[in-house]
């Protein structure tokens, strides 16, 4: 009997390991300045030390800049797929306000959204360049984004939540907010050559009634 839990322990072990490893990776991309934002209602914030205007019911991680430190290691509250959905958040993007000094020290480290405690999505850096390069601090639009959550298909009763390491910030209070991405669509190559298959087979059908 006791053979058969490590077994099943075991199995439930590999099954939680394979569902982490086939996280999705996040892609880093800097803005241009004043174009993603502000954080308001329809852009909500999910970790940040600065006052965020937020829908009714959706609450963020207000944590107190500590200033040049080692590193902060946030995580967001809990939300649900559902309720994130409800805000047109199924499709997604994470923007980041980067309130310090022009010091270009501050990296981000890892930035993890998590569906049900399982790593979804992941980003692992150090960044590079250092998310501190950007000029337009303190404005409450986006200078990075990390690209692309997609909650499609997932229960909307599961739990999702964010959690953020960076370090070497100077000054100021760094924000991260959610921005919803349009659904990806296939490329005009994939349209073209789905389009080509079409036509392929209507040929073969037609040669094959032809010959029969």
């Amino acid at each position: 009997m006791a053979t058969r839990w490590i077994g099943i322990g075991a199995t439930v072990a590999i099954l939680a390991l394979a569902e982490a490893a086939s996280a999705a990776t996040l892609t880093l991309v800097q803005e241009a300045p004043f174009t993603l934002g502000p954080q308001s209602t329809s852009n909500p914030c999910i970790i940040a030390a600065t006052t965020c205007q937020q829908p009714d019911g959706f609450l963020y991680t207000d944590f107190t800049q500590k200033g040049s430190v080692p590193a902060y290691d946030e995580t967001s509250p809990t939300y649900t797929a559902g309720q994130l959905a409800g805000f047109g958040l199924t499709t997604f993007n994470i923007a980041i306000d980067v309130n310090t000094t022009v010091a270009e020290g501050e990296t981000l480290q890892l930035f993890e959204v998590l569906v049900n405690a399982v790593q979804h999505d992941v980003y692992t850096g150090p960044s590079v360049p250092a998310i501190g390069v950007v000029s337009n601090n303190g404005n409450g639009f986006g200078d990075w984004t990390l690209r692309t959550v997609d909650l499609t298909g997932v229960d909307p009763l599961a739990t999702v939540s964010f959690h953020a390491v960076w370090d070497s910030a100077t000054d100021g209070g760094e924000s991260f907010f959610l921005v919803s991405a349009p659904t990806q669509v296939p490329e005009p190559a994939s349209l073209l050559l789905f389009g080509f298959g079409l036509v392929g087979m209507g040929a073969v059908g037609g040669l094959r009634k032809h010959r029969s």
